[in-house]
């Protein structure tokens, strides 16, 4: 099933130019030029296209190059310089520093239809961020230990460092030092592409310099267009180091007060010299910032010092205790009825990505949609749980009512049409508006339009879109609705479950056809099924229920990979899974923690155990939210905690409470608020967004008060009709 289609408008109201040019199919086989043939299109996009090509000039000069295309009038500037004047300024680039730095050596330039060919060299190997992204699992805990790993990546940064320092020498400054822009070569070496914003300061050309950058390694000098400086490339270089330390995104800590920087840095890198050179590196003031040199001699004390054995002082960052998460869950709320997070028309939004559109430049496409997953339900949901935790919602009342009205035109005004799931259906929108009005958010008038959304034929399975995940609602809305109608309703959804489950326990995706397989996730997979079939079978004592859940909990654990302490799972198609609830081995621990409630048996919590003992102890990661993020993860974790009682389930999701808490960011307006995996601007939604975050925070402060998030752990009450509500009933045709 789709999610409700959204209502878009998006923030980039630029004109576009008119194209003076025609650019060649990106297709490979394409002929271009009269030498070059293209092989792979790398990169289209409103600036520049990108494409790999083989070239062949005669029997002895062949290989491979890269082309970069220019249109001319394309991404004109304010000074008129367009996409082929950027072109000819980086040839000229090429031809200074090309056997002075090591950059991709100039092949040819030349024109056909109007267009501007730049013809590099192509550098064989990985970019610095791709070698990050392959080891991101190991390569923080090789940093802190200086294992073979660690070591090959202290060595790459050395390099990028020596790389930067000769590019100085030749007086210029790259102005995109990013870890996309370092290529990394199959015998270690160290290259730099793209020049296309680098600046002379020998020759003070471009003039003016030209503007943008990467966020998260643009200096604040850079942001604001002031002369160029090789401090530019240091604090660039101080945001790589600090990525390769974390495996977070620069951009989180890019609105971190500097006072307050210091401190979120030395809780991510525990060696407290290494913490030290990267604060210093990311200071505002330019002159604040190390040289090279400096730089170099750090890198190389660390790479060292372990083989000696030299005692190194260790960072101390200071804890955030409760009074101050509260204070931050608080301010969080607040900045939810902010121009940051709210149109004050729309209301909330969330971001509609098209790949290739507008993200090259950070300008976001805003939607609004109405589901728990992606819209207003799930931000409503949060705020019935903040209400009932004590914490003030007022100020976000109008937009409620903006979401309600949302709500309507989506999902009640079309109920016939609109899809049926959980996370983005209207079994969603059913339990988000039992739990508002539990919470005495809304009238208690609105318990009329919740069966009606229950009420939906579907033909999907799992818990996200399928009839487990109505079942999980139906469960929730109790006793709100008619407790006959409910229980019919959820044999028969635990019927159709019992009546295609296979042999082995496992159901298949996407209706059973045969050519599925049997996914073991939470939210589209057989982990989610067994944990609706554990709640109603509990719920109803239906034993043949609790044999499906048994067996479909048997074959999880024939499926888990034991390595040490851990269990892992693999996908149908033998590829690793991410380590989150929504897909991953935390979401298996969560149907296993229900079943060790169930039925008290040791198996099962081993599976939990084992599930979550495959997360580092002290994870790092850049995804914060809920649907794959630490959010999620640390739900799980107090999941687990209220089961078994075990303080190490609470030890780790105080870790990540800290972990998030360390990277908030404060608008001077607006308020604090997160960057949660790797949008450009923040989001209020549930699952990938700002209100998933505070959900876990208010959790956290209140263990005892809620369930994991759109779960029926407790039963939702139905209130007097004397009670107070902020929303008002609004009235639909």
């Amino acid at each position: 099933m789709q999610e409700d289609n959204s209502i878009i408008s998006s923030t980039n109201g630029s004109s576009v130019e008119k194209h003076h040019g025609r650019k060649v199919v990106k297709k490979n086989g394409q002929r271009i030029g009269y030498y070059y043939i293209i092989t792979k299109s790398l990169k289209e996009s409103q600036k520049n296209d990108v494409m790999k090509c083989i070239y062949i000039k005669g029997l002895f000069n062949f290989g491979t190059c890269v082309i970069k295309e220019g249109t001319r009038g394309d991404s004109k500037d304010k000074h008129g310089r367009d996409i082929i004047d950027r072109l000819t300024w980086q040839k000229e680039l090429h031809k200074l520093l090309q056997n002075k730095v090591r950059v991709p050596r100039l092949i040819d330039t030349f024109e056909e239809n109007g267009n501007y060919y730049l013809v590099i060299e192509r550098i064989k190997g990985h970019s610095l961020i791709d070698l990050q992204k392959k080891y991101r699992k190991d390569l923080r805990e090789g940093l802190i230990t200086r294992n073979k790993l660690g070591l090959k990546f202290l060595a790459y940064l050395t390099k990028i460092t020596a790389l930067l320092k000769n590019l100085h020498t030749e007086q210029v400054v790259h102005r995109d030092a990013t870890s996309n822009n370092f290529m990394i070569t199959p015998s270690g070496d160290v290259a730099l592409i793209d020049l296309e914003l680098s600046y002379s300061l020998r020759q003070k050309e471009p003039t003016p310099p030209y503007q943008l950058g990467t966020h998260g390694f643009m200096s604040p000098q850079q942001i604001t267009t002031q002369a160029p400086t090789f401090e530019e490339d240091i604090f660039a270089l101080g945001a790589i180091l600090f990525q390769i330390w974390t495996n977070i995104s620069p951009s989180k800590i890019s609105g971190i007060q500097f006072e307050k920087l210091g401190n979120t840095i030395n809780f991510f890198v525990p060696d407290k010299q290494i913490a030290e050179i990267i604060t210093q590196s990311l200071h505002p003031e330019p002159d604040k910032r190390p040289e090279t040199d400096e730089i170099l001699k750090v890198i190389h004390q660390y790479r060292t010092s372990f083989k000696s054995k030299e005692q190194r002082l260790t960072s101390q960052p200071i804890s955030y205790e409760k009074a101050h998460i509260i204070n931050f869950i608080q301010q969080g709320i607040n900045s939810l009825s902010s121009p940051l997070l709210a149109d004050p028309e729309k209301g909330w939004f969330a971001e509609k990505k098209e790949k290739g559109k507008v993200a090259e430049k950070g300008q976001i496409e805003k939607s609004w949609y109405a589901s728990y997953s992606k819209g207003a339900a799930g931000i409503v949901y949060m705020l019935s749980q903040a209400k009932i935790a004590s914490f003030d919602i007022s100020a976000t009342i109008p937009y409620i009512q903006k979401g309600l009205d949302l709500i309507h035109q989506k999902y009640i005004d079309k109920i016939i049409s609109c899809s049926p799931g959980l996370h983005n259906g209207s079994a969603g929108i059913a339990a988000t508006l039992a739990h508002a009005i539990n919470a005495g958010l809304i009238p208690l008038s609105y318990i009329d339009y919740i069966d009606p959304l229950l009420d939906k034929g579907n033909d999907q399975f799992d818990i996200s879109q399928g009839t487990a995940g109505q079942g999980i609602s139906n469960l929730i809305c109790l006793p709100l609705i008619d407790a006959e109608k409910v229980k019919e309703r959820l044999y028969n959804y635990a019927k159709k479950l019992l009546d295609i489950q296979q042999r082995d326990g496992s159901w298949l995706r996407n209706n059973g056809k045969a050519s599925e397989r049997a996914t073991v996730g939470f939210a589209n997979g057989v982990a989610g099924i067994v944990h609706f079939l554990l709640e109603y079978g509990e719920r109803y004592k239906d034993q043949a229920a609790l044999a499906g859940a048994e067996a479909g909990l048997n074959w999880l654990l024939k499926k888990g990979i034991h390595k040490n302490r851990g269990i892992t799972w693999r996908s149908p198609t033998d590829k690793e899974l991410e380590p989150w609830w929504s897909q991953g081995e935390t979401g298996i621990a969560l149907a296993f923690i229900k079943a060790h409630t169930v039925f008290s048996d040791p198996r099962y919590k081993a599976g939990a155990t084992g599930a979550l003992l495959s997360n580092p102890v002290r994870i790092v990661s850049n995804a914060l939210g809920q649907e794959a993020g630490l959010s999620g993860l640390g739900e799980v974790y107090l999941e687990a905690y209220r089961s078994f009682k075990e303080p190490i389930w609470l030890e780790r999701a105080d870790w990540i409470t800290q972990h998030i808490l360390q990277l908030h960011n404060e608008h001077l307006r607006h308020g604090i608020y997160w960057i949660t995996n790797h949008e450009r601007q923040p989001v209020p939604t549930f699952m990938k967004g700002i209100s998933g975050i505070l959900h876990f925070l208010i959790r956290y402060c209140h263990p005892d008060m809620f369930s994991f998030p759109m779960l029926p752990r407790m039963a939702i009450k139905a209130r007097s009709n004397e009670t107070q509500f902020p929303i008002q009933h609004t009235h639909f045709s």
